[in-house]
């Protein structure tokens, strides 16, 4: 392949953890947006990014993560070029605190994403335990995609605004 050849894709996570250069012919680059990889094109704004992850701008802000653990705050018309080292990791911050309700109970949060673990700590102070109790979560009032449902032990979800969250400890036996 050539110096003029175009690359479709690539991975700047995987580029940067080699220690690559970028390549500068390249169509497409997957960056990762909190613990999703997206493809986009370069340069790029904060903004698009945003919208490419499917978050919406008004409620999000973006920070760049570098490899040695700094971040910055991005400005949403901030150019990034996805060429320069380093640029591979964003993550994404709400902009306003959001409420849910967990167990009827107004809970304030400013995490976009909530795990199975984080909403039983938000639905008991101190969470039954023994090898009999089960732990159920049904949701609704959730984004378009998972407006409604169930979460078990591992999962992990998007939060949205006035999401109501039920929480019950059954005894298995």
């Amino acid at each position: 392949m050539s110096d003029e050849d175009e690359i479709e894709v690539i991975d700047l996570e995987e580029y940067a953890c080699a220690g690559k250069p970028i390549p500068k012919r390249v169509k497409y680059y997957l960056i990762k947006v909190d613990k999703n990889k997206i493809r986009v094109q370069s340069p790029i704004t904060a903004e698009e990014i945003l919208i490419a992850a499917d978050l919406d701008t008004s409620e999000y802000q973006l920070k760049q993560k570098f490899k040695d653990g700094k971040t910055i705050t991005l400005d949403i018309n901030q150019l990034i070029d996805l060429r320069e080292a380093g640029v591979e990791r964003f993550k994404s911050i709400p902009t306003q605190k959001i409420t849910i309700i967990v167990n009827g109970r107004k809970k304030t949060i400013t995490s976009n994403k909530l795990s199975f673990n984080d909403i039983v700590s938000l639905a008991f102070e101190h969470p039954p335990i023994g090898e009999n109790v089960c732990l159920t979560i049904t949701y609704r009032n959730g984004p378009c995609n998972t407006s409604q449902g169930t979460m078990v032990e591992g999962d992990i979800i998007k939060i949205q605004d006035r999401m109501v969250f039920n929480v019950t400890a059954t005894d298995k036996s």
